[in-house]
Formats: C-alpha cells, sequence, structure tokens
C-alpha cells in the first residue's frame, strides 16, 4: 500500500476521508489493492470505522464512482458553457473535457464504469451517470438541428461519439505515453474534431441523398 501520513488526514468527515484515500489508492496501485481494513488503516481509525460508512467495498466504490460522474458533469458544463453559437465545435470541446477529466481523475475514472456496481443498491450513481450522459446527447441533438449532424435517432451518433471519447480517454489513462504519440490535452481535441468533422460529413451526406435530382 502507498505510504500515508495518518496526520495527513482530519476526520470531520470520514467518509470524505475514506474516499479520497481509495481514489488514491486506485490510482496508484489499482482497485485490487483497495480493501476497508487496510483502509481503516491508512486513515488512522480502528478497522470497523470505515463500516459506519460504507456498508461493504462494493458501496464504497459505488460512493467513488457517483463523486466521479458529478465531477465530470461539472467538467462538462463549464466546457460547454464556454463554447457559444456553434453546436459543432461545443461536441468536440465536450468530447476533449471528458478525456482530460478521466487524465486527471484516474482513479474515479477506473471505477466509474464498472458493471458490478451499477445496480439497483445504487440508484444515486445510476442518476448520476444518466445526468452526465445526457449532456453528450444534447450536444449532438443540437448539432442534427443546426445540421452538422445526420437527422433521425440520435442513439447511435451518441454511441459513436460515446465509444470514440471513452476509448481515448482509457487509452490516455492506462496506455503507456510513447504508444500515443502526443499528450493528451493535444490528442483530445484533434480526435474528438474528428468526430465532430464526420458527423458534418455525413449530414452534408444525407442531405445531399434527399436533394431532388436535375430533370434530363
Amino acid at each position: 500500500m502507498p505510504a500515508v501520513k495518518k496526520n495527513k488526514y482530519h476526520h470531520g468527515d470520514l467518509r470524505q476521508t475514506l474516499m479520497d484515500i481509495s481514489v488514491d489508492i486506485i490510482e496508484k496501485q489499482g482497485i485490487h489493492a483497495l480493501n476497508l481494513r487496510s483502509l481503516a488503516s491508512l486513515a488512522g481509525v480502528s478497522s470497523g470505522a470505515p463500516y459506519h460508512h460504507f456498508a461493504d467495498r462494493a458501496a464504497l466504490l459505488g460512493a467513488v464512482a457517483q463523486e466521479g460522474f458529478e465531477k465530470l458533469q461539472a467538467a462538462l458544463v463549464r466546457e460547454g458553457a464556454s463554447v457559444v453559437g456553434n453546436p459543432s465545435e461545443r461536441l468536440a470541446a465536450l468530447g476533449s473535457a471528458y478525456v482530460l477529466f478521466a487524465v486527471s481523475h484516474r482513479g474515479h475514472f477506473r471505477v466509474m464504469f464498472r458493471a458490478d456496481i451499477h445496480n439497483d443498491a445504487h440508484e444515486a450513481l445510476t442518476n448520476s451517470s444518466d445526468r452526465a450522459f445526457q449532456l453528450l446527447r444534447e450536444a449532438i441533438e443540437a448539432c442534427q438541428q443546426a445540421g452538422t449532424a445526420p437527422p433521425g435517432d440520435p442513439q447511435p451518433l451518441v454511441l459513436c461519439a460515446w465509444a470514440t471519447v471513452h476509448g481515448l480517454a482509457t487509452l490516455c489513462v492506462d496506455s503507456h505515453p510513447a504508444k500515443l504519440g502526443m499528450p493528451p490535452e493535444q490528442l483530445a481535441p484533434m480526435i474528438t474534431g474528428l468526430t465532430s468533422q464526420m458527423f458534418s460529413a455525413l449530414a452534408r451526406t444525407a442531405t445531399s441523398s434527399k436533394s431532388p435530382k436535375p430533370s434530363s
């Protein structure tokens, strides 16, 4: 386990302290290294103290994931608000914000999408993840309304955009930097910009195919 000075933490909010230490452990060592007994030792509390806040390890991971989605949503809202008047640029900005969030919150990101914690016992987590996902959907619907994304059901476009940014985020978090060829700060806007350009090209193709052909 990583060396953590016990006097680093003040237990006015033990629940948050346990989450903060957990995020640090997950970022540096992975989820497999996390257990409540060692967590209590690192926090400088009794071995039973964490159970006053988390029934088990899964409950702790669910809380970390929920916090991660709340932070992600805040990052997306901030970035989206900074781009006005161009839906395609806003979509690309949201994608970049997603990737850069993952890079700067690796501990949270490695927990947020685990299937074993997204269940009925974590309704608040599901609600938080749905709100973050809705921001992406709204951005794509705005592109459709502006004619910079193909019309129709937005869900395939949402999944395409999400797969792109999530895949890139995972590569940035877990791959060796040399494999990527450039830092995430440069790579993220380049890839997300390509996604917006692809949607615009598909929209133009859809418009062209519907245009009446000139009579011979």
